[in-house]
């Protein structure tokens, strides 16, 4: 199926949809984990894809859990102590990954999604994927519906994700985004500036204390040469850019609303990118209860965050 005007384009085939801006931007979603692959820049004759991508589907596939990257997160993100949470009077043990002993990185990371709109007009872009879950996984028996819209316009991509609780009882609920980034090269080049002055204190198992340090470091750009990062920030102000992430060419921001007061970072060993996850709670939220949302029967609950790529000539 292709939707075209002056503009914008859409397209969706077996296994992924493609929005884009022509000549400018180029975004490429595939239905397995709803995994955004590329969100791509065109300038002076070559294309940059921020997103440290997935060689293709079956590659996807294959290693999604070697590190998440650019996995959705849901119905918790990132750890969950020893799989185990008490919600409404009862115990429960979930998982279908596992670190160390604790349950990551939600549920759906793997799901197949369908694309239930696609279309594009004068002003954008847009595809939306959505995924039943229906309670079958042990230790989270609460059927809801997913959906995930990514909107291609002049004001960046737009990630929006509506969860629909379709149980006859409240539920648990948190969500994120697993993605790495990239601007070429070495993360020591880059520099990374956070809207954020405080982060949660982790214990040895980067489980949440309870308590949160002061982090000023990049409340301004500051270069990423030596640093190691595998936090989870406070954010303050959702009026501003979360996150911009910048090197010698390339622009980078994160913009989300205020329903993802977290940004989790973390820098790999390999130092070619940079996980920056948007969290609507904190890791082990379903414990702690830090961000924690209860869901009640019928109800829904909406997340967006925007991404945004220029080319420092243009920007």
């Amino acid at each position: 199926m292709n939707t075209q005007s002056a503009m914008f384009s859409a397209e969706y085939d077996a296994g992924y949809a493609r929005l884009q801006a022509h000549q400018r931007h180029d975004v490429y979603i595939f239905t397995f984990g709803a995994v955004l692959n590329r969100f791509a820049l065109f300038h002076q004759g070559h294309w940059h894809n921020v997103i440290a991508a997935y060689a293709d589907e079956h590659d996807a596939r294959a290693r999604i859990t070697e590190r998440f990257a650019s996995a959705k997160l849901s119905p918790f993100a990132c750890r969950l102590k020893n799989g185990h949470y008490h919600f409404n009077g009862t115990d429960y043990h979930t998982g279908s990954h596992h670190l160390n002993g604790h349950a990551i990185h939600g549920l759906l990371y793997n799901a197949e999604f369908a694309v239930t709109r696609i279309g594009s007009n004068a002003t954008g872009a847009w595809v939306e994927l959505s995924h039943d879950y229906t309670g079958n996984i042990s230790g989270y028996p609460f059927p809801y519906r997913i959906t995930i819209r990514y909107e291609l316009n002049e004001n960046g991509l737009t990630l929006c994700t509506e969860v629909q609780n379709h149980s006859n009882q409240p539920m648990p609920l948190a969500d994120g985004w697993h993605p790495y980034f990239t601007l070429g090269g070495q993360a020591d080049d880059w520099t990374l500036q956070l809207n954020a002055k405080h982060r949660l204190q982790f214990d040895n198992d980067l489980l949440p204390t309870g308590n949160k340090v002061d982090d000023t470091r990049f409340t301004t750009p500051a270069s990423l040469q030596n640093a190691e990062l595998d936090h989870c920030f406070i954010l303050t102000d959702h009026n501003a850019p979360a996150c911009v992430l910048q090197n010698s060419l390339y622009r980078f921001s994160i913009s989300p609303d205020a329903n993802y007061p977290f940004m989790q970072v973390y820098l790999p060993p390999q130092r070619d990118s940079i996980a920056l996850e948007n969290l609507s709670g904190a890791p082990d939220c379903f414990n702690n209860g830090i961000g924690l949302i209860t869901l009640p029967a019928g109800a829904s609950h909406r997340f967006s965050t925007v991404y945004q790529l220029q080319h420092l000539e243009s920007a």
